[in-house]
């Protein structure tokens, strides 16, 4: 069942990718131009008239005049939308988001030991096997 449900996201996610209701409503809107037109002439010669663009439907002219609205409105928006402008400012108000100079503290120094202190610590032949019994 989880199957099911994880396309079916996905598909919402793609669609709201392209276009979201937008585009729902010009495949309807092409799905009717094409029954349309193909009573009227043979079938490649309506899909031909409706994918064109020569002949839009009334369907058509909506969801262009709504998608020009939208890129306008798009491009007059501020990128905070006053609203949220407003709770940015109180949850993180002014006072709070000035950055002061850190406060300077002296860390301890760490001292590594030197390598010929280390060399020094090794054994000065090889290490004998363990006795036989």
């Amino acid at each position: 069942m989880k199957f099911h449900f994880r396309y079916l996201f996905l598909f919402f996610g793609c669609l709201h990718l392209i276009g979201g209701p937008n585009s729902l409503v010009q495949v309807y809107a092409w799905a009717n131009m094409i029954v349309s037109y193909s009573e009227e002439t043979n079938l490649s010669q309506a899909v031909t008239d409706t994918f064109s663009g020569e002949k839009p439907c009334c369907l058509c002219k909506r969801i262009a005049a709504v998608k020009s609205s939208e890129s306008q409105g798009e491009n007059e928006k501020s990128p905070l939308a006053p609203l949220s402008a407003k709770y940015q400012q109180d949850l993180f108000p002014p006072t709070l988001t000035n950055l002061k100079d850190p406060v300077s503290s002296s860390l301890p120094q760490i001292v590594f030991p030197a390598v010929a202190d280390s060399v020094s610590l090794l054994p000065s032949g090889p290490i004998a096997p363990p006795p036989r019994c």
